[in-house]
């Protein structure tokens, strides 16, 4: 099994990924959410970034311990310790890695992204 670092794990969802995910219901609702957050649309992506990774990391945090898929589960693991520090890494990730995720787009999905909060 390969390991891969949250940057990496990042980086793989800079694509087309993060709009698709933004059609779906719940992405529609972490970004009606963010809107809110945040002065500035950079604030904004961020957290969409670290929401969107964090979705994804629960699904599979919850797969691999067995958990079944319903929201009392959900609400569960997202209390784990486990969730918790894995969590803080991304967020520190995103954070501190912003530019080079948002490198990771070419023009035109940068100003889709931009869009999604306007």
């Amino acid at each position: 099994m390969k390991n891969t670092t949250c940057l990496q794990y990042c980086i793989n969802g800079m694509s087309d990924k993060i709009f698709n995910f933004a059609k779906t219901q719940d992405g529609k609702k972490l970004i009606h959410i963010f809107k809110k957050w945040g002065s500035t649309n950079d604030e904004r992506i961020k957290e969409l970034l670290i929401g969107y990774n964090s979705y994804f990391i629960v699904q599979a945090g919850m797969q691999l311990n067995g958990m079944p898929k319903h929201p009392l589960s959900v609400i569960e693991f997202m209390s784990s310790e486990d969730f918790t520090a894995l969590h803080d890494e991304l967020t520190k990730t995103v954070q501190n890695n912003y530019p080079v995720l948002m490198s990771c787009l070419d023009r035109k999905q940068k100003r889709k992204l931009e869009a999604l909060f306007a």
